[in-house]
């Protein structure tokens, strides 16, 4: 957010590894503990100290998609070719001269970047600080896991002492934010299946009251999960909500990746035809099982967010199988996926590069003219996005509560 940027104390070239990167980097071996020190900026190392624990790591690691990425920012941004013992003062140096409150839209306006779509978590369900001329904001499920009930009492003055009361805080938030978010995000494949059961209304009674009471294990309170889940698709479509799921590949360093396949939710997609899905990460490594999905049911999407980086080849086969196997108005090919808006840029740049190489090959082999290359690319990029999240209305209610607010 510009308001924790503006709000940062002295900031070196670590800010860069706090989102992706520093998993690579875990990954090959640099002990956890030495990364914290890395990305923090009151640590009490200097960049010298952080740079030398970063170096053999970042070397082993210089191969992967997330740290071209990190290298496309730092050359373009800040005209400097690579991270080495010559260059982490001066890139730290400039990192910490940027007027920070315009950052954004500066690196934005570089992109190509006309406005985002954000979810966040400083309050409860809603990101609260609107930036009109940046972000459009997800409404975030914290509906399943029930850890927000005490600040959801205190906002919408319901005693959530029953699962009742609860459904009807959940009706609070839809009333409240729906109309001006773009969806709801759901994001619980990091600690859990994204099989949904359809769980009896009594069933999820009787586990809501047990919940208040007592601590309960993660397979007894997870069809009460299930049971709000079901609730929250229903008030998606009621209120013509997109849902964006995260599915594949996690962020981070040992999760479960059979927890996060787009097909364990099937019967979602049968069940709520009026409520559109928006499947985050291609469900990576699982994405021809989420293209014969796509291609199977009107209302569920594709989503390239965050893939142009962990897998660029990857990425850039699937995309080719899918503009011969989905229709292309389901295919949303970017999200930036980063929380500071360098990589932003940096996965932009790779993501236009290989779709352009995609849609070549598909020109030089006769399939698409250049004419439908050029048009995909705009569905692709642009305007599908705008279609299937009614993005100009959103934009305009949002603006018009930012100026109240």
């Amino acid at each position: 957010m510009p308001s924790d940027l503006a709000k940062a104390e002295k900031l070196d070239f670590g800010r860069l590894f706090i989102h992706y990167a520093k998993c690579d980097l875990i990954s090959a071996g640099m002990p956890v503990e030495d990364m914290g020190k890395v990305i923090e900026p009151n640590s009490g190392w200097s960049v010298e100290q952080k740079w030398q624990a970063l170096k053999p790591y970042y070397e082993r690691s210089w191969n992967t998609g997330y740290c071209e990425c990190l290298r496309i920012a730092i050359r373009d941004i800040y005209g400097i070719e690579d991270f080495s013992d010559d260059t982490v003062e001066g890139l730290s140096a400039k990192i910490d001269a940027v007027e920070r409150r315009s950052w954004t839209r500066t690196v934005f306006d570089r992109a190509g970047i006309e406005v985002a779509m954000l979810n966040g978590n400083a309050a409860p369900v809603y990101h609260r600080e609107r930036y009109p001329d940046l972000f459009l904001y997800d409404m975030t499920d914290d509906f399943s896991a029930l850890a927000r009930i005490p600040e959801m009492r205190e906002e919408t003055g319901l005693p959530i002492d029953s699962l009742d009361s609860f459904l009807h805080a959940i009706d609070w938030y839809f009333d409240k934010f729906a109309d001006e978010a773009c969806a709801l995000k759901i994001g619980r494949a990091y600690d859990r299946t994204l099989f949904f059961d359809d769980v009896e209304a009594p069933d999820a009674f009787r586990v809501f009251e047990r919940f208040l009471k007592e601590p309960l294990r993660k397979n007894e309170i997870q069809p009460l999960e299930d049971f709000i889940v079901h609730y929250c698709l229903e008030k998606c479509a009621e209120h013509d909500l997109p849902v964006k799921f995260h599915t594949g590949l996690q962020e981070g360093n040992g999760n479960d990746i059979k927890n996060s396949r787009a097909g364990l939710m099937t019967n979602l997609f049968l069940k709520y035809p009026k409520t559109r899905f928006d499947i985050f990460h291609i469900s990576w490594p699982y994405t021809e099982e989420l293209t014969a999905i796509c291609k199977n049911f009107p209302n569920v999407y594709i989503d390239f967010c965050w893939a142009w980086i962990f897998n660029p080849p990857a990425a850039r086969r699937y995309l080719g199988d899918m503009l011969e196997t989905v229709p292309i108005n389901k295919i949303h090919g970017f999200g930036g996926d980063y929380v500071f808006v360098e990589g932003t840029y940096g996965h932009s740049v790779i993501a236009r590069r290989e779709i352009a190489q995609v849609l070549a090959e598909k020109v030089e082999a006769g399939r698409f003219s250049e004419e439908f290359a050029v048009r995909a690319a705009q569905r692709m990029l642009r305007d599908n996005v705008l279609e299937n999240f009614r993005i100009e209305d959103k934009r305009k209610v949002y603006a018009e509560r930012a100026q109240t607010s």
